[in-house]
């Protein structure tokens, strides 16, 4: 009588002790948030010893595993050719349209992608809907533009588009901002029409950022031709070097003007200012418009009585730095 080989279970254990270490270490030491929904043809591409050093040597983790074929993680977007061409991998990185490319992997790859597309915004009312746009005195300053609009969901910021033509090809003024209003100063305007719009800059789920629909298309007039003359306005001294540390950016003025007008741009020409902005004081909060700590920018200021505006001040070298040892570093 021929004797049967009895099966050892240490055959079976291995390939899943494999599993345990290889799905859980990356989520045991995770920093990035998951950017990219992973499919492998193969149930077996995972256990790959090549395909583990791979992804370990250029830094892409797995999170959330549907395995063997599904699986959601940090994948740095330069690899999705390289997934591709060695494993015959693909990687997604936007909401799934297609699900029946899943179905053949089992229920378990449909689920997966379900999940996933739970992290875009679904229908989003991405285009603001503007609340006022009416002039408002404010106060003894005199008078100035109030924009107003709705918060946008995810919206972490927004833009704002200021052109004298009618389909923005010349933009007066393009700034983000990190609330939902905006005051414009006539008095450093040309006199006219101007049309403004604005966008949320969305924060999706997956951590990227992206810009919602433009809002419908509003105008504005200026008219100063009937303000009295004003003597030249002097222009504020700025020093060659400004540091921001821990607090919000200020200037000195030996002139207290009524408002002024920042602008703060990554070059010296100030053809794209990434910050245009309207304050009455000589202070202005950076946090929440995208600047960044250790980057090199540039500001100027000009000054205005509320019936003209001065000559913009000397360009100053800007730079950010982190508060030491405070709650919030790095968000003046």
């Amino acid at each position: 009588m021929e004797r049967r080989m009895r099966k050892n279970p240490f055959v079976f254990f291995i390939p899943a002790l494999l599993a345990a270490v290889f799905f859980a270490a990356p989520a045991a030491g995770r920093d990035e948030p998951a950017n990219a929904l992973l499919v492998v043809p193969s149930g077996n591409t995972a256990y790959d010893n090549k395909f583990q050093d791979f992804m370990d040597k250029h830094g892409a983790k797995l999170l959330e595993y549907y395995q063997p074929n599904v699986f959601v993680g940090y994948i740095p977007q330069a690899l999705d050719s390289d997934l591709g061409t060695l494993f015959n991998a693909q990687v997604y990185r936007g909401k799934v349209e297609d699900w029946s490319s899943f179905a053949r992997y089992g229920d378990r790859a449909v689920y997966a992608v379900n999940n996933w597309n739970k992290r875009f915004v679904e229908d989003p009312p991405e285009a603001p809907l503007v609340v006022s746009s009416m002039v408002q005195r404010a106060g003894k300053k005199g008078d100035s533009l109030n924009f107003t609009w709705n918060a946008v969901m995810k919206a972490t910021s927004y833009r704002l588009e200021i052109s004298s033509c009618q389909d923005f090809s010349e933009p007066q003024l393009d700034t983000v901002l990190a609330g939902n209003s905006y005051r414009l100063v006539p008095a450093f305007w040309a006199d006219g029409v101007y049309y403004w719009r604005v966008a949320g800059l969305l924060r999706l789920n997956t951590g990227q950022l992206r810009e919602g629909a433009f809002s419908a298309v509003y105008t504005f007039a200026v008219s100063n031709s009937g303000a009295a003359a004003a003597a030249k306005l002097q222009a504020p001294p700025l020093p060659p070097k400004t540091t921001v540390k821990g607090r919000p950016l200020s200037w000195a003025s030996p002139v207290a003007f009524k408002y002024y007008r920042l602008q703060i741009a990554d070059s010296n020409d100030f053809t794209a200012p990434l910050v245009d902005v309207f304050t009455d004081t000589c202070t202005y909060r950076l946090s929440g418009l995208g600047l960044n700590i250790w980057t090199p920018y540039f500001m100027r200021v000009k000054g205005s009585d509320g019936a003209a505006a001065g000559d913009w001040s000397e360009v100053s070298a800007l730079m950010l730095e982190p508060a030491e040892h405070a709650p919030g570093a790095g968000k003046p």
